[in-house]
């Protein structure tokens, strides 16, 4: 059986690209010989969604001189965010997270990026394709993407996962819209359970922005690839953005916090409305008992 079809019998999803400035070649199959094919001039990005296919992802390490800790770290999903900084490559772990508006709920998803030479791989958890964009415009041929270097196609890798915390936010924007209606009209305990949901969620998102901005700053600061192509004037752009939306954050969870004063006071005052029903009913009824 050849790797074509043990990839056909896998739920993991790959994608396979060599591009040049004038030229993209989509690769069905990736085999010992796409590591040898396009070589000169090329840019090679494999894309792989899900990590159930462990021998094509130990494959791929092997044909790229990859450390075996650094296949652990692909495969190991609860490995938190972190750089690692070789004299020829460059191993980054990103998490990139999900929202759903009906359960106001958010799940991350672990992504790998491998870059050495001319080759790139990314690795994602799962087959929810985040880099579709990029995808696109590398097949396309309309964007600056195929006349730079594979540390661009990186950048753009990256920056595509800081703009998928900008579509959570926009999310989370207008489930807070929606729970402030809420709140004024007609709040309930319904709405309260919302409040928390969505300070939670706050929450949860700050922790994973934190880790990317302080990686990202990692990069701009020390000698990478990247610096070395002159990809870190892109990198400060994705770092300003991370900063915007650690700003965004805080100034939702002050949002949130005021929400939920604003609840507690008009409980307190339902509280105080029916004491007083309360207590002119016990005037007029008490004597009369008595």
């Amino acid at each position: 059986m050849d790797l074509m079809e043990n990839q056909s019998q896998n739920s993991n999803k790959i994608s396979a690209i060599s591009y040049s400035k004038d030229k993209v070649f989509e690769n069905p199959v990736i085999d010992d010989g796409f590591f040898r094919q396009y070589s000169n001039g090329f840019i090679h990005w494999i894309d792989i969604g899900g990590l159930n296919d462990t021998d094509k992802i130990e494959f791929i390490g092997k044909n790229l001189g990859l450390h075996h800790l650094i296949i652990e770290d692909i495969l190991n999903t609860n490995q938190m965010t972190k750089l690692d900084n070789y004299e020829d490559s460059l191993f980054i772990v990103l998490k990139t997270v999900k929202f759903d508006s009906s359960t106001l709920n958010s799940e991350t998803q672990h992504v790998s990026i491998i870059l050495k030479g001319n080759y790139l791989v990314s690795f994602r958890e799962s087959d929810r394709d985040i880099f579709s964009g990029v995808r696109e415009k590398i097949l396309s041929g309309e964007d600056y993407i195929r006349k730079s270097s594979a540390g661009f196609l990186c950048y753009e890798l990256i920056d595509a996962i800081v703009d998928n915390y900008f579509t959570v936010l926009d999310h989370l924007g207008d489930a807070t819209d929606e729970v402030e209606e809420e709140l004024i009209s007609s709040p309930s305990k319904k709405t309260l359970q919302k409040i928390y949901f969505i300070k939670r969620e706050l929450m949860f998102l700050r922790k994973s922005v934190f880790p990317l901005r302080e990686l990202i700053g990692g990069l701009t600061r020390y000698e990478s690839v990247l610096k070395s192509e002159n990809i870190d004037i892109y990198l400060r752009d994705v770092y300003d953005h991370l900063i915007q939306i650690v700003d965004t954050l805080e100034t939702y969870q002050d949002i949130m916090s005021n929400m939920l004063d604003t609840y507690l006071s008009s409980i307190g005052n339902r509280t105080n409305d029916t004491m007083k029903i309360l207590t002119i009913f016990s005037t007029i009824f008490i004597p009369l008992t008595f």
